[in-house]
């Protein structure tokens, strides 16, 4: 339970030095950085319940894997994924707050829609 809690904690750290990639005219600095943080506040919150729960199921199932050696393949595909959830509901919580991706680069970014 302890390296799942060290590895939100650090996910956290990471994402909380990434680019800030979303723009909403006539706002300021300071109205982003309140809606970055009750996003992250509430994505974290529950990518932590999603993530217990996962750990709980891959905890019963977890003598197979060892048995065979696949629980690294596991413990990788289930943090790349936690990783994307995490980046996806914090698209989600900002698009709700009226924030609209960046354009990154010559080719635009598709709306999201998830």
């Amino acid at each position: 339970m302890k390296p799942a809690i060290a590895l939100v904690i650090a996910a956290a750290a990471m994402s909380a030095c990434a680019p800030k990639d979303f723009t909403k005219d006539g706002a300021t600095a300071e109205q982003f950085t309140r809606d970055e943080s009750l996003c992250r506040t509430q994505v974290r919150a529950q990518a932590q319940q999603e993530r217990n729960i996962d750990d709980q199921r891959r905890a019963t199932f977890s003598a197979e894997r060892e048995r065979y050696g696949q629980q690294g393949l596991y413990t990788d595909m289930a943090n790349q994924g936690y990783k994307f959830n995490f980046e996806r509901s914090m698209a989600s919580c900002m698009e709700a707050r009226g924030w609209a991706p960046k354009q990154n680069g010559p080719i635009p970014m598709p709306k999201l829609t998830w």
